[in-house]
């Protein structure tokens, strides 16, 4: 009977272990997806600052807007080489339930098979990333880039942070 109950005993202890090693693997794996998302994203913006003339940091919320912000508020403005309308990126409430909370939202031309932009494309909104905690930008003085910092929370409860320069 003693021989059972220790049996039980560490039988539990060990499935105690094991159901919290699944749970630190599954919040890393969400967290080198926050990651790459991210990433991506900074990489996207990155490449519309390389298309640009210029650039506006927090443009006025009541300007004229190739999409409707829908009350995002408009983060980043950048006027294109070509003459073509801006690409603004809002930040604020998602344009439906099924995104985990406050929405980047890319305003600007569609991207061809080839990730170009597509020649003559109607403008979308489009959501770029999902579960925004904090989106900045920042100019230093004099210099021709622009700093940027992502964050996001996981599902447990803590935080994933990435910075790009454009």
């Amino acid at each position: 009977m003693l021989v059972a109950l220790l049996g039980c005993l560490i039988c539990g202890v060990a499935f105690q272990l094991l159901f919290a090693e699944t749970r630190q693997g599954g919040s890393l794996a969400e967290s080198l997806q926050l990651k790459q998302w991210q990433r991506r994203t900074l990489e996207l913006v990155k490449g519309d600052l390389e298309r640009a003339s210029t650039w506006r940091i927090d443009p006025d919320a009541s300007g004229t807007w190739p999409c409707a912000l829908a009350g995002r508020q408009p983060k980043l403005a950048i006027t294109p080489r070509d003459g073509s309308d801006l690409v603004l990126y809002s930040l604020g409430t998602a344009p439906s339930a099924i995104w985990r909370g406050s929405v980047l939202m890319r305003c600007g031309p569609a991207f061809d098979l080839q990730g170009g932009i597509r020649a003559g494309s109607r403008y979308q909104n489009r959501v770029v990333l999902d579960g925004v905690d904090r989106f900045e930008l920042h100019q230093p003085p004099g210099l021709p880039v622009l700093q940027m910092e992502l964050e996001q929370r996981t599902r447990l409860g803590g935080r994933v942070h990435s910075q790009g320069v454009g």
